[in-house]
């Protein structure tokens, strides 16, 4: 079977985990006799073509990307025909789009579809729902994820907020033709600024943006054979926002069956608690949580933070370290090569991921069970699918840095309680059971595209 894989952008090129993973996954398949060629999109003006961990890549040039907002993809980027002529010559049998927004979206994935291919689409990130893009209501709580106009107005932008519930919903019916023609802002997330001619016209824009956002997730349904989702929380979220369930599929990631597994012999712990974090310098990340946590514990408690992140949000980052010059007890270690990762994951007590949005399902928690690490986590999202509270991890109140802060004291105090968790982790899934049930998938739809093509001859 041949299939074409989509994302945005890929492998040389600093990815995150989407095309890491997807890059792991795709040997994998081969052995199920999937063949795959992975299609991306490039800065560069040229076409290229080259090979990654044996996966043929093309990278289709983009002359300009339209806005994000309010299409979320509908309208084509410039340079279009390139990719169109590229994915007409290549005869298919499948098209699997991994991503969501105007370098690869609708338009990619209608014409798959019009080309004759069977369709499939993966939801890894909670934007193709959330117009604030975290799925944080008002920032602060787990939104049960239902588009609203009027809710999701007012809870992604302050200027909205003010305005009478009948004047969004009226706002919320602006076609597309006419807010092209109006001095958009480039986002209806939180935009600050004043005075400008976005800021003027944002909150006149914002519903019609949040009703462009699911009429895009409705052509998603209507173009894609299968959606799949890595959770069952955002499968629940894709049901009550009109998705039809026979296009939904759950297909939770696995660890790579080669990472280290563990020593059996556990070691106990000595010196102070090693609490680790990986990811990126980014409020969605909530490292400010972790370091609000350690420098409310008194003094004698035992304990060490030790960050690894990588390059995102500058003045986060900048704020971040200004706070934490003085505390001795967080530590900024270095960005970690992924090779690096299970080493560094190995030498901590336990893993903390309080994540301030919805993610649907961290590698990271996956990667430190596999380690033999146990996880505190955000109880929102996908994080509870992966920890069980009290047996493998502890599951946290996202923004309660008090309920954080007891947390690191009791494992720091309670060696015991440490042990139990550690013994806690069970057998994790694996990447050769994702890649068969993907082939499963794959060869389901394919099959049934084909009686469907002979049944109407």
């Amino acid at each position: 079977m041949k299939t074409i894989q989509a994302v945005a952008r890929y492998l040389p090129d600093d990815c995150g985990g989407i095309q890491i993973r997807l890059s792991e996954l795709l040997p994998v398949l081969r052995a199920h006799g999937i063949d795959s060629t992975v299609a991306a999109a490039s800065s560069n003006a040229q076409e290229d073509f080259y090979h990654y961990a044996g996966t043929e890549v093309y990278r289709y040039p983009i002359s300009s990307t339209p806005r994000l907002e309010p299409n979320h993809g509908e309208v084509p980027h410039g340079g279009f025909e390139r990719f169109a002529r590229w994915l007409k010559a290549q005869r298919a049998d499948l098209y699997h789009q991994h991503q969501w927004n105007p370098r690869c979206g609708l338009p990619h994935l209608r014409l798959a579809k019009e080309l004759g291919m069977t369709t499939v689409v993966s939801i890894r990130l909670p934007e193709a729902i959330c117009q604030r893009q975290t799925l944080m209501l008002n920032g602060q709580e787990a939104c049960d994820g239902k588009i609203d106009e009027v809710r999701c107005s007012r809870c992604c932008d302050n200027l909205t907020a003010n305005l009478p519930e009948p004047v969004i919903r009226n706002l919320s019916r602006l076609p597309i033709s006419v807010l092209s023609r109006l001095p958009l802002p480039q986002s209806a997330h939180l935009a600050t600024s004043s005075g400008s001619a976005g800021s003027i016209v944002r909150p006149l824009v914002v519903p019609a943006y949040i009703a462009a956002r699911r009429q895009g997730l409705l052509e998603m349904a209507k173009f894609a054979d299968r959606i799949v989702t890595l959770s069952e929380r955002l499968y629940e979220m894709l049901l009550i926002n009109g998705i039809p369930e026979d296009k939904l599929v759950i297909c939770r990631t696995g660890i790579p069956d080669s990472f280290p597994k563990p020593s059996s012999q556990a070691q106990a712990r000595t010196g102070p608690l090693r609490i680790g974090f990986l990811g990126r310098w980014n409020h969605t990340k909530g490292i400010h949580i972790l370091v609000d946590a350690v420098r409310a514990l008194p003094a004698e408690i035992p304990i060490e933070l030790v960050i690894h992140a990588v390059p995102d949000s500058q003045p986060y980052e900048q704020r971040l370290l200004a706070e934490i010059e003085q505390e001795p007890r967080i530590r900024v270690a270095s960005k970690l090569a992924r090779e690096e990762v299970p080493a560094a994951m190995a030498g901590f007590d336990v893993f903390a991921l309080p994540a301030q949005w919805f993610d649907v399902r961290p590698m990271v928690v996956l990667e430190a069970h596999a380690s033999g690490v146990p996880v505190l986590g955000s109880n929102m999202g996908g994080i509870p699918e992966l920890i069980r509270h009290g047996v493998d991890g502890l599951l946290l109140p996202p923004t309660d840095v008090q309920a954080w802060t007891d947390a690191l004291a009791r494992l720091a105090t309670d060696p015991i309680l440490l042990a139990e968790l550690r013994a806690g982790i069970k057998p994790l899934r694996t990447m050769s059971e994702e890649a068969a049930d993907t082939a499963e998938l794959y060869q389901s739809l394919v099959t049934q595209s084909t009686l469907s093509v002979g049944a109407g001859r």
